[in-house]
C-alpha cells in the first residue's frame, strides 16, 4: 500500500511541478519540490520506499516537463546513490542528513542537466552555469528542505513493531 501512496504522490507532485511550480522563480531559479520531497522521503522512510517513487517521478516529469524524457530520471538517480549514506547511519541527525543530501542531490541534478545541455551543443561556460544555475538552485532547495522534512516526519506512520519494546 505504501508504494501506491508514494507513486500517486509522485505523479501528483510531478504534474504540479511541471504545471505551476516552474513558473515561480526565486533568485532566478525554480524550486525543485520533487527533488526535495524525494530526499525527505528517503531520510524518513528509507531507500526501499523511495526507489519506486524515483522511477515514477522521473518518468512523469520527463513526459510532462520540458526536459528530454529519461534525462530527469537519470538526474534523479544520484538520490538512490546517496541513500546508501542514510543506510550506513554515518550522520545521526536526520535534519542535518536532509540538508546534506538535498545539497548533494541538487548539485548532482543540476550538473547532469548542465552536462546534457553542453553535450547537445550548448555553450561551454561552466563558471556562469555554476553562478547562475547550480548555486542558486542549491540555495532555494535548501530553503525548502526543512519544511518539507517536517511535514514528512509528521506524516510518517508509527512503527508498530517497536511500540511495545523498551
Amino acid at each position: 500500500m505504501r508504494y501506491w501512496i508514494g507513486g500517486v504522490l509522485a505523479v501528483f507532485l510531478a504534474l504540479l511541478q511541471a504545471a505551476s511550480i516552474e513558473q515561480f522563480k526565486i533568485i532566478g531559479v525554480a524550486p525543485n519540490l520533487m527533488l526535495v520531497l524525494l530526499v525527505a522521503w528517503l531520510v524518513v522512510r528509507g531507500l526501499d520506499d523511495v526507489l519506486p517513487m524515483l522511477f515514477v517521478a522521473g518518468v512523469t516529469l520527463g513526459l510532462v516537463g520540458s526536459q528530454t524524457p529519461g534525462l530527469v530520471l537519470l538526474a534523479l538517480l544520484p538520490i538512490a546513490a546517496f541513500g546508501v549514506v542514510r543506510e550506513l547511519h554515518v550522520v545521526h541527525s536526520d535534519a542535518v542528513l536532509v540538508l546534506a543530501l538535498v545539497l548533494a542531490s541538487t548539485v548532482a541534478y543540476e550538473l547532469i542537466l548542465l552536462a546534457s545541455v553542453m553535450v547537445t551543443g550548448g555553450v561551454l561556460d561552466v563558471r556562469t552555469a555554476f553562478v547562475h544555475a547550480v548555486v542558486p538552485a542549491a540555495l532555494v532547495n535548501l530553503g525548502l528542505a526543512l519544511p518539507v522534512y517536517a511535514v514528512m516526519r509528521l506524516a510518517k506512520p508509527v512503527d508498530a513493531r517497536r511500540r511495545l519494546s523498551y
